[in-house]
């Protein structure tokens, strides 16, 4: 589980950054708009972790429904992830391009989590 909560990190501090970065170039960003599109990734991490962490148990367990645990964690992901992109876009009225800048960043700080943390 450690794994997972420094790979949350890593998206977190790039999120940040990247935003803050666009945000100094970019004057009329939306901030709040960058930093609910890397939620929406920070959020769907969380959701994978617990899935994978279920799924080991059971494959510990001697059980085969691990993989259904994989499975379930990713239409998770997805029905989520269309939930709160629509959440932002109709009722928060968030632009697209900060909400997709920040979900980009998301998944490559989650990429780049993935490769520094040896696990």
């Amino acid at each position: 589980m450690k794994a997972q909560i420094a790979i949350v990190a890593y998206q977190i501090i790039f999120i940040l950054v990247v935003v803050m970065i666009i945000k100094s170039i970019y004057l009329e960003l939306d901030v709040q708009g960058a930093f609910y599109g890397g939620l929406i990734t920070v959020i769907a991490s969380i959701i994978m972790a617990c899935r994978v962490t279920q799924a080991v148990k059971k494959s510990c367990e001697g059980s085969q429904r691990g993989i259904l645990y994989l499975y379930l964690g990713v239409i998770e992901r997805l029905f989520i992830a269309i939930a709160l992109f629509t959440i932002g876009f109709m009722w928060l009225k968030f632009n697209p391009v900060p909400m997709v800048i920040g979900l980009i960043s998301g998944q490559v700080g989650f990429m780049l989590g993935g490769f520094r943390v040896k696990d």
